[in-house]
């Protein structure tokens, strides 16, 4: 509780900085593809997993008003296991589950500043789901988390850039929105843009993304979905 009123109060203050009113605004469209791998493990069951094929789709849309700017990302998409897949967790059973497809989704709500030319800290709300296919299945993980960017310009068409952030928050068993315990996710990127045009960017790299599960009957699962990832995005100026 007390994490979550120091964000709320950094992302207050976010918002009455100086400077702000400065005409220089954009709003950014992006899609993505993400050539990701699910694997983890399952704790003190001991099996460990690995997706063989799968992948997510995304989108997204930012606007930026002179230092500040805030931005929306979806990104969903299905996982195939041909061994053993992730566990299903409730407050009274522990289910291993194989030979079965789930579907992964994120989604990100931030809001940021550029306390300096080429660095900047956000605020993260984040939600993420997984759902088996063989009984419909859902868990669910959310909360609040920080994090930061930076840029670096190589040359008038090529800019390096990469983000890292935390977020803390629970995890539930969707159907009856049912507490299982607590969980912390972090994001890391690392990718360059090329510069198509004045509107209009190519950007490609790596995208790392870690969960840890903590529930309430003991166990733990633990799980990364990382990969290669390609994307455009169009930039509207005002």
């Amino acid at each position: 509780m007390i994490i979550k009123k120091i964000i709320t109060s950094a992302l207050t203050a976010l918002l009455f900085l100086p400077g702000l009113t400065i005409a220089q605004s954009s709003l950014s469209l992006g899609v993505t593809v993400n050539g990701s791998n699910w694997k983890g493990n399952n704790g003190a069951f001991n099996n460990r997993f690995e997706s063989d094929k799968g992948g997510q789709f995304g989108l997204s849309i930012s606007y930026s008003l002179d230092r500040f700017y805030t931005g929306l990302s979806l990104q969903g998409g299905d996982y195939q296991f041909d061994g053993p897949a992730p566990t299903q967790f409730t407050p009274i059973f522990t289910i291993p589950t194989s030979a079965v497809s789930l579907t992964h989704s994120d989604f990100d709500l931030l809001a940021g500043y550029y306390f300096w030319e080429r660095v900047s800290l956000f605020v993260d709300l984040k939600a993420a789901s997984s759902q088996w296919d063989n009984n419909q299945y859902k868990q669910s993980f959310g909360g609040l988390g920080l994090g930061v960017t930076a840029y670096h310009p190589l040359d008038n068409d090529w800019m390096l850039y990469g983000s890292w952030g935390v977020v803390g928050g629970t995890v539930k068993q969707t159907s009856g929105s049912i507490d299982l315990g607590d969980g912390t996710s972090n994001a890391l990127v690392l990718a360059a843009q090329y510069t198509l045009s004045r509107n209009n960017n190519l950007n490609m790299g790596f995208k790392f993304r870690r969960f840890v599960f903590d529930f309430d009957n003991g166990a733990e699962q633990r799980y990364s979905l990382n990969g290669l990832f390609i994307g455009y995005n169009h930039v509207f100026e005002f």
